[in-house]
């Protein structure tokens, strides 16, 4: 939407891209975090955006200031444990960011510390990936074993987890949203990407191995639908 690219990684540095010019524009250097392991922006004029880094700190920053006076915000509360995802909520002063050791942090630009946090999402597993609702109060945090849906209170709303046939069982996220019933997944492997759509009860996930499984509800029940591409994708949008 703000035809800008922000990418970044091991070599400390935020790069941005204008895309319909296909150039970098601008580098911005984060030398102090570590490496980069996960950026958002605003959404909007793309003016301010969120990093996370492997150290465990989550900063906001404002790149029409200089590197130095541009922080607008700079949080500690998951250190040491690396930060995995972190999501700017277009239109508001609002981050969520979510760490490999399972917690999920709700930040308000405004304040010096989070203002709510939901621990230990996946008990014994590693988080792999969180993505939060662009409208509505929700987020979905992944590990290797389950997928799972929560609302702003904490409250696990849904979950897709791994059963012993070695299949996926989506069921009170479906029943909760739509109010249908339930589906199974195939191949429970590490999700690599995920995302919710923007205003359909409708989930969208690439796991490791390449395979897209797509979820939404029918009257007869919640319907999966699964294709594989060719190679490991890292991102999806839905």
């Amino acid at each position: 939407r703000s035809g800008i690219l922000f990418a970044g990684g091991n070599d400390k540095e935020v790069r941005i891209w204008d895309i319909t010019a296909e150039m970098c524009i601008e580098e911005i250097a984060v030398a102090s975090m570590g490496g980069v392991t996960c950026l958002s922006h605003d959404g909007i004029a793309g003016n301010i955006f969120a990093v996370g880094n492997v150290n465990g700190s989550v900063r906001v920053m404002d790149r029409r200031l200089s590197a130095r006076t541009g922080v607008v915000a700079n949080w500690r509360e998951h250190s040491p444990s690396k930060v995995c995802n972190v999501s700017m909520l277009a239109g508001q002063a609002e981050v969520v960011s979510a760490s490999e050791n399972g917690d999920v942090k709700y930040w308000d630009l405004r304040h010096a510390e989070s203002a709510f946090t939901l621990s230990d999402t996946h008990p014994d597993q590693q988080l792999e990936y969180m993505v939060a609702h662009e409208r509505a109060p929700i987020i979905l945090t992944a590990s290797s074993a389950a997928v799972k849906i929560w609302n702003r209170r904490g409250t696990n709303i849904g979950a897709v987890s791994a059963n012993r046939n070695g299949t996926l069982n989506t069921t009170s996220y479906m029943k909760t949203l739509a109010g249908y019933g339930t589906a199974r997944l195939q191949q429970p492997v590490r999700v690599a990407a995920a995302a919710l759509h923007g205003y359909l009860p409708i989930a969208l996930m690439v796991s490791d191995d390449g395979q897209i499984s797509y979820i939404q509800p029918t009257k007869s029940g919640a319907r999966p639908s699964n294709m594989t591409i060719s190679s490991r994708s890292s991102s999806v949008y839905i």
